[in-house]
């Protein structure tokens, strides 16, 4: 079956695909009372995922990299030239059903203790494995060839007059979705993107350690220690990360521009060859390419891991007085290499220039491990609340009726946040693209990147550009995925001031004046961190450096009035 729908200057049919996932589980705990001052918690999980599946077995469920495309045997002898790479098709030639390698001993054990040192100071403290299940949506991607765009063609003359009408706007017809075969056959040429089949879902250990104390005048205060170390992470969402494995490898970088040489072309029209590979010439390194007959070769794979380490205090006072508050502050590392996230950092997405969401080199992973995109090494939060001690009840002025009216029932708000910025990702144009890379950072200088100054200071000039030197084409610039630098941080306040008045039993109403951003602080997002080199004075080429976009609200007044009974 195929459905149409319309979009702007084109239209697109699709065959009907249902992606779907087996999902079981199961898991049992207990809590163990050892003592009148020991409690131990235990309980093991279960879980089952049958891998991402295609009900008409129409999507790909691996690429064979050893095995030789059947482009191969077209291909004059002699040539050198060998193709390797193989779609798997669903359950086709001994292929599964579903993707990927998935695990059957996917058991999470949890464990937990409370420790009551005295009367008023417990220890806690757990460990647990955690699962995180394959991330997937409609992935077409996976099923080439069942989508299929008709594009209308408004003139050929730059637009002195039409080549096709309104009524009929696609006089050679509306190109049909192929079957899953012939969608693969016509990757060729172009690009393949498939889930690796040996993936396995994402290990998470969580680990956490605390004391909480109770205080003098009901405050209780918690020091505490939270951290996790994950595995098999995929990279970002299915249509966010994908390793380009089609890239020259680095023996052949030494030679440089003639790498862009034109060449003859060994698949010049062999069957179901197009895009790159349609001339009668190509580049050298397409060549060079492990997989010569695709211009790119995207893997839905799970090399990702990630580290995460943190200090937590906690102030907490239960409501007495008139006063109840809660305050906390966080002192963090978080560290990865999915480097799928750092072009979807929300400070980075308003910077007005976003990094690529890849690699920079496929065959130097390790090279990406630096601080996660929502890293913030201290964060600080507070919220409280106050009800003045005048009025009826209270502890001044409690005697006269008509001055409760003017003075009682009157209490003070607020919420409090305060943390340091987000990571930066400095990166530069890509001179790489003829040899498949699709990201390439700049070379650090040895100077330090930090300039002096409040954000309101730096407004233009918020990263030293002398701390960079931009790579050349055929090779890799050394600086990390995310420097060793932040991004301004953030300082807000919102306060409120009610008054509340008791009109009739259970009848009451409340006056509330509110003051979001209270201190009108600007909130900027990270600055523009694409880095194009320095004109002869050392000032950055373009936007570098400069923070173009407040993220939050200039201060907002409130006024209200609400009755409850």
């Amino acid at each position: 079956m195929a459905r149409a729908r319309a979009i702007p200057g084109a239209t697109q049919t699709n065959s009907h695909v249902a992606y779907f996932v087996n999902y079981y589980s199961g898991f049992f705990q207990d809590d163990i009372r050892v003592s009148n001052k020991l409690t131990i918690n235990v309980g093991l999980r279960y879980e089952y995922e049958s891998g991402e599946a295609e009900k008409n077995n129409n999507m790909l469920v691996g690429f064979n990299q050893q095995a030789l495309n059947p482009i191969q045997g077209f291909i004059p002898a002699g040539s050198g030239i060998q193709s390797y790479g193989l779609p798997l098709i669903s359950n086709q030639n001994g292929n599964p059903a579903a993707c990927c390698n998935a695990l059957k001993d996917k058991f999470g054990p949890r464990v937990g203790f409370a420790y009551q040192i005295d009367d008023k100071t417990t220890f806690r403290g757990g460990w647990g494995m955690f699962y995180a299940p394959v991330y997937f949506g409609l992935d077409s991607q996976y099923s080439p060839g069942l989508s299929q765009t008709t594009t209308y063609l408004a003139s050929t003359d730059g637009n002195a007059t039409p080549a096709n009408s309104l009524s009929n706007p696609f006089p050679t017809g509306i190109i049909q979705p192929a079957t899953l075969q012939q969608g693969v056959l016509q990757q060729l040429g172009g690009t393949v993107t498939y889930p690796d089949q040996n993936r396995t879902q994402g290990r998470i250990q969580q680990f956490s350690a605390d004391i909480q104390r109770q205080l003098p005048w009901g405050i209780a205060l918690e020091v505490g220690y939270v951290g996790s170390r994950s595995s098999r992470l995929q990279f970002g969402s299915t249509g966010l990360a994908y390793l380009q494995l089609n890239q020259v490898p680095t023996q052949y970088l030494s030679m440089g521009s003639a790498l862009t040489q034109k060449v003859t072309n060994p698949y010049y029209k062999l069957p179901n060859v197009t895009g790159a590979l349609g001339g009668a010439t190509v580049s050298q390194a397409q060549l060079l390419m492990p997989f010569p007959e695709y211009s790119q070769v995207l893997e839905a794979t799970n090399f990702g891991s990630a580290q995460y380490d943190s200090m937590i205090l906690k102030g907490q006072k239960r409501f007495a007085k008139g006063l109840t508050f809660l305050s906390t502050f966080t002192w963090s590392k978080n560290m990865d290499n999915t480097f799928g996230a750092g072009g979807s950092n929300y400070f980075n997405t308003y910077s007005g220039s976003t990094p690529s969401a890849n690699a920079q080199n496929v065959y130097n992973l390790a090279a990406e491990w630096a601080y996660a995109a929502g890293t913030t090494p201290w964060r600080t939060t507070a919220g409280w609340s106050y009800d003045l001690p005048f009025g009826n009840g209270k502890r001044f002025l409690n005697g006269n009726k008509f001055l409760d009216y003017a003075v009682g029932g009157w209490s003070l708000n607020g919420t409090m946040i305060i943390s340091s910025g987000f990571p930066l990702f400095v990166y530069q144009n890509n001179n790489n693209s003829g040899i498949g890379a699709q990201v390439q950072r700049p070379n650090a200088t040895g100077l330090s990147p930090t300039v002096g100054g409040s954000p309101e200071e730096r407004l233009n000039n918020y990263i030293n550009p002398a701390a960079f030197s931009l790579a050349p084409a055929y090779s890799f610039g050394n600086v990390a995925r995310s420097i060793n630098y932040l991004g301004p941080g953030m300082a807000n306040w919102d306060l409120s001031l009610f008054k509340t008045v008791t009109i009739r039993e259970h009848f009451h109403a409340q006056f509330r004046a509110e003051a979001l951003n209270a201190f009108n602080t600007p909130d900027f997002a990270n600055p523009n961190t694409q880095f194009l080199g320095v004109d002869k004075n050392g000032k950055p080429v373009g936007n570098f450096g400069k923070l173009t976009y407040q993220a939050n609200l200039p201060r907002e007044l409130q006024l209200g009035i609400r009755l409850y009974f």
